[in-house]
Formats: structure tokens, C-alpha cells, sequence
């Protein structure tokens, strides 16, 4: 049978040292004995055995051994005592070693101590090679954590770097956003700019999920937004331009479907003519709906339409309707509703209008108005855009 390792027998004895190895000869124990104190303590550093069996005098184990007891780990210690105090038996256990005998004990039970202690040895490897088998794990995922914080954060400023300006003036009209991200990467995402020194034409999207995917969509988004007003510029066609965003959404989900992403997202698209003070919209699904204020009044701006990526005949209506010579036009993300648990939709919808009439029409004082300014860690994306006009 193969050795199952190295056992010290320590004693001040040597008779005791060949009593306890003889009742191991046939254990399979590679079998070292020691009648020397002092110099079983340099073996058991050299040696680091499985088992060592401690038979001395009480005085001379708590002198000696106690401390080590607590501070080897990988060996199990099997104590030998005479008859003591309960209190004594419990120290040593507390002191970690496997077992405990008391003078005169049977050989079956000294046997069983030996395997327990075996066990016990056994036991503290595997714990061991856990343990280092858990630190690899966490070091690896710390480090792949800080290698995915640094693309994301990258990711980051590259999208940012992928927004319009903010604020965007054009005669008496002032457009201007604010994208606070739940994570690094955002799903949400505005554009605008303005065609022919007349129309202003702008959107805000909202990708569904969050992470590297829904930002990748919002790149896509600004791909085709360029795309299509490079395509305007060149051909001039000023009575096309005067039905945008007629088109605009469709061809988005013809793009978003192309790719199988299997992603949606929500849209509101808008052509503002500054020369008629004449808004013409989308809905893709986007809610809530935006407000016009103008008068210390709010206003809901109508529509319906399905979400894009989803539907491939999908067609989206364009709403139309006159401006106010004094208006503040509100765009909210869905992500604003999260911020108000407990609270019914239409409960959120009036929060959402109370707090946009009451502020300074800034997005500064929107956020604020919202509690925005006091949320650390917002649950979803929030985007406000806002169009102003004043005389």
C-alpha cells in the first residue's frame, strides 16, 4: 500500500516514542520519532509532515507547541494528555488541533484519532487549494474588470464625441440636451442640425437594453442622420425637406432590421421650420410624450406609432401642428419614469409637467426640478432635450 505520509511522534520520552510508533506500524505512516522537544520543532519546519502526535507534559506543550498550533494550518496535531481539566481539553481545540487524547486511551480510539486527523489534513489542503484556486479567479476578474472599465470608458467619450453641441442657437430659437447614463454607455442618444438656415431637425432615441450593443445602435443612428442630411444638402430639395421627417423613421428600421441585432428602440423625430414657427413629428413608441409650454400652460403633443426594429412594413404617421410665438419644448426619455417609484403612469406624467412648468425652462432646472440633480445612481438613461423659442 502506498505511504500516506510523513507522521512525527514528539515525546520527552523515549518509550513513549516507540509505544505510539508501534501501534502505527501497520498504519502505512512514514513514522519519525522525536524525544527531543527543540528539535522536533526544526523538523516540523523542515519536514512540514501531515500529522504529528504531541505526548509531553502539559507545562511543556504550552510552552512550546500552543503557539504553533494556531499558526500551522497545513498540519494536524494530535495531543496526548493525562488526566486535566475539561477546560485545558477545550483550549487545545481551540488552539486547532484535530484531536485530543486523555492517558490511558484505547488503541481503536488512538487509531481513530490518526485518520480523523488524516482527514483533517486532507481537508486543510483542499481548503488551501481553494483558496488560491478563488484568488486566481478574483485577480483574473479584477483584472478583465479593469480592462472593461477602460473600454467602457473609451466607449464613453467616444459617443460623447459623437453629440451635437450643446447649446445650439439659430435666430430666436436655442436647442440644447442633457444624457445622464445609467452605466458608461448609454442607449440613449440625440441629434440635430439645421438644413437650408430654415429647418431644424432633431431626434431622441432611446435603444433598448444597455451596455456596448444598444451604444453601438446609437452610432448607427448618427451614421444614417448624417447620411441623410449630407443626401439633402447636395440635392437642395426644399419641398422634400418641407415634409421631413416623412421617411426618416422608416428608414431607420430598415437599417435596424438589416442587421438582426435584435434590438428595438423608441424615436421621436421632429422638424421645426423656423421661418413658419411649424413643428412636423414622429412617434416611434417614445413616452412619455413631449409638453410645449408657452403661457405658464402645458400642452401633451399628440401621437402614436410602433417601436423601430421590430415591424419591417411598419409606417409612421407625421403629426403637424403651429407654434406658439413663445414656446419650451420638453423631450424625456422613458428612463425619468424610474425616478419615481410607487407612482402610477399618469401620477409620473404630471410630476414630469409640474415640475417643467415651475422651472426656468434650463435644463438645469428641469434636472433639478425632477430630483435629478440628487440621484447618484440613476436606475435607467435619462435624456432631456429642450427647443425654446422667445421673442
Amino acid at each position: 500500500m502506498p505511504i500516506k505520509g510523513e507522521l512525527l511522534v514528539v515525546s520527552d520520552s523515549l518509550d513513549n516514542c516507540r509505544f505510539l510508533e508501534d501501534l502505527l506500524s501497520r498504519s502505512n505512516w512514514k513514522v519519525t520519532q522525536f524525544s527531543n522537544p527543540s528539535k522536533a520543532l526544526v523538523a516540523i519546519e523542515d519536514i512540514r509532515p501531515a500529522v504529528v502526535i504531541l505526548d509531553l507534559p502539559l507545562d511543556l506543550m504550552q510552552a512550546k507547541f500552543t503557539a504553533l498550533l494556531t499558526l500551522d494550518l497545513e498540519t494536524a496535531y494530535v495531543v496526548i494528555l493525562p488526566e486535566v481539566n475539561p477546560r485545558e481539553v477545550a483550549k487545545f481545540f481551540h488552539k486547532n488541533a484535530s484531536d485530543v487524547l486523555i492517558k490511558p486511551f484505547a488503541t481503536k480510539r488512538f487509531h481513530e484519532a490518526i485518520d480523523r486527523a488524516s482527514e483533517f489534513k486532507s481537508l486543510v489542503r483542499q481548503n488551501l487549494e481553494y483558496r488560491q484556486q478563488l484568488e486566481d479567479a478574483n485577480r483574473e476578474l479584477n483584472e478583465s474588470l479593469h480592462l472593461l472599465e477602460l473600454d467602457q470608458i473609451a466607449g464613453n467619450q467616444i459617443q460623447n464625441s459623437l453629440l451635437p453641441k450643446t447649446p445650439f442657437k439659430k435666430n430666436k430659437y436655442q436647442i440644447a440636451y442633457r444624457i445622464s447614463p445609467s452605466l458608461y454607455l448609454s442607449g440613449d442618444f440625440v441629434g440635430y442640425n439645421i438644413l437650408y438656415d430654415r429647418y431644424l431637425v432633431f431626434y431622441v432615441a432611446d435603444v433598448s437594453g444597455h451596455g456596448s450593443s444598444s451604444a453601438f445602435l446609437t452610432v448607427l443612428l448618427k451614421f444614417i442622420f448624417n447620411r441623410i442630411l449630407k443626401r439633402h444638402k447636395a440635392h437642395k430639395d426644399l419641398e422634400i425637406m418641407a415634409q421631413a421627417p416623412k421617411g426618416f423613421i422608416e428608414h431607420i428600421n430598415r437599417e435596424v432590421m438589416a442587421l438582426d441585432l435584435d434590438k428595438h428602440l423608441t424615436i421621436f423625430a421632429g422638424s421645426l421650420d423656423t421661418k413658419a414657427n411649424k413643428l412636423r413629428y414622429a412617434v416611434a413608441s417614445h413616452m412619455p410624450m413631449p409638453l410645449v409650454i408657452s403661457n405658464g400652460k402645458a400642452m401633451i403633443l399628440k401621437g402614436r406609432g410602433k417601436p423601430v426594429g421590430i415591424f419591417d412594413d411598419a409606417v409612421w404617421k407625421v403629426e403637424e401642428m403651429d407654434l406658439p410665438n413663445k414656446f419650451l419644448l420638453t423631450l424625456v426619455s422613458d428612463g425619468v419614469l424610474e425616478i419615481f417609484p410607487n407612482k402610477s403612469l399618469k401620477e409620473k406624467e404630471k410630476i414630469i409637467s409640474q415640475s417643467i412648468l415651475e422651472s426656468d425652462g434650463s435644463i438645469e432646472d428641469i434636472c433639478k426640478k425632477l430630483g435629478l440633480s440628487e440621484i447618484k445612481d440613476i436606475p435607467d438613461d435619462v435624456t432631456i432635450l429642450t427647443i425654446r423659442k422667445n421673442n
